[in-house]
């Protein structure tokens, strides 16, 4: 009943998707209510190829994905703000560079396609961000990859941590029954 339930609350998001990490859009407010074109330069970006060296396996992998959406949020919110961002929601949400859960895995799930497109995750895939409990008073949203191997999927959630630490990965059912 409990899986049947979590399926119920799973949609997912419009694919954010990025170009390439020369030219993409970071959301900038709750709800992506504001957004700016952001870039980084090549020698930014190599410090996140640098954190792929010698991945192994899919759990590997998985550690550098945190590593690597820890320093891309301190690469890009020094561009656009979002340097501020505490853990959670703060209230008022007008705070300038405060995110919410659905900017947050909105921007979670560009900067995972700008890892994908580049080739650096050979064993995971993006997907699109999911949510949970979208019916309730407070639905939330993470980023999702899937492990190539066994199909398992992850949330990546950065909502539960301020800017610039790494986000929370755990299997996507465990996230859907929020253990």
């Amino acid at each position: 009943m409990k899986v049947l339930f979590s399926v119920l609350l799973l949609f997912t998001s419009g694919s954010t998707l990025a170009s390439t990490y020369q030219d993409f859009n970071a959301c900038t407010a709750f709800v992506c209510k504001k957004s700016t074109d952001a870039s980084l330069s090549n020698s930014e970006w190599h410090q996140v190829e640098a954190l792929f060296k010698g991945v192994k396996n899919a759990s590997d992998e998985r550690m550098q994905v945190k590593q690597a959406i820890a320093l891309l949020e301190i690469l890009v919110g020094n561009k656009t703000g979002t340097w501020r961002d505490l853990a959670l929601n703060q209230i008022p949400s007008e705070k300038a560079g405060q995110l919410d859960c659905k900017a947050e895995a909105t921007n979670t799930t560009t900067y995972l396609g700008l890892l994908e497109q580049d080739g650096l995750l050979k064993w995971h895939k993006v997907r699109n961000s999911v949510v949970r409990d979208r019916f309730w008073l407070v639905p939330h949203w993470t980023g999702v990859i899937e492990d190539q191997t066994t199909g398992i999927k992850y949330s990546v959630d950065s909502w539960f941590r301020k800017n610039g630490e790494p986000p929370t990965v755990v299997t996507l059912e465990r996230w859907l029954n929020k253990k």
